[in-house]
C-alpha cells in the first residue's frame, strides 16, 4: 500500500463547506488541490480520518454557526468525499493503548479529541496533519503539523 503522508483536519472541511467563513475560498482551493491530486500510482496523497467526518457533521450542522448545513446536506458532503477516492482511515485495534499513552503527556481534558485523532494518525502511520489549529497538535512530536491556509500557495 502507498503511504499517505498527511491527514486533513476537521476545521478545513468546515471552512470549505461554510460559505460564510472568511477562510471558505482558501479552504476550498486547498481541499480541491489535495483531494484531486494523485501520485504516480494514481493514489490520493491525503487521507481523512473517520473521526474528522464525525466532527465535521457535528460542527457544520450547529445552529450557532453562520450558514449551517442541514444534517441531510452534511451527510451528502461526506458521501461526496467517500466517492472521491480519498482514503478514509479508521481506528486500529491499538487505538486505546496509543490514546492512553499520548494522554499521559497532556494536561487538560479539553485535548481528549485531539489526542484521539493523534492516536489514530499514529496507528495508521500518517506522518502529518493539515490543520488551521496548529497549536492543538504541536505537542505530538511524531506529527508534522502544517497550516495550509497560511502557506505560500494562497
Amino acid at each position: 500500500m502507498i503511504k499517505i503522508m498527511f491527514a486533513i483536519d476537521t476545521n478545513l472541511l468546515v471552512y470549505a463547506h461554510n460559505a460564510d467563513s472568511k477562510f471558505n475560498q482558501s479552504a476550498c482551493l486547498f481541499l480541491e488541490k489535495m483531494i484531486n491530486g494523485r501520485n504516480l500510482d494514481g493514489q490520493c496523497q491525503v487521507c481523512i480520518p473517520s473521526q474528522v467526518f464525525m466532527e465535521f457533521i457535528n460542527v457544520i450542522t450547529w445552529d450557532k454557526l453562520p450558514a449551517p448545513l442541514t444534517l441531510a446536506q452534511a451527510i451528502m458532503v461526506v458521501e461526496d468525499y467517500l466517492h472521491s477516492g480519498v482514503r478514509v482511515i479508521s481506528p486500529q485495534a491499538t487505538q486505546m493503548q496509543t490514546f492512553l499513552e499520548l494522554l499521559r503527556g497532556v494536561k487538560s481534558r479539553k485535548k481528549i479529541f485531539d489526542v484521539a485523532l493523534a492516536a489514530m494518525l499514529k496507528d495508521n502511520d500518517i506522518e502529518g496533519i493539515y490543520t488551521v489549529n496548529v497549536k492543538d497538535f504541536k505537542e505530538f512530536e511524531f506529527l508534522k503539523v502544517v497550516n495550509p491556509l497560511g502557506e505560500y500557495f494562497f
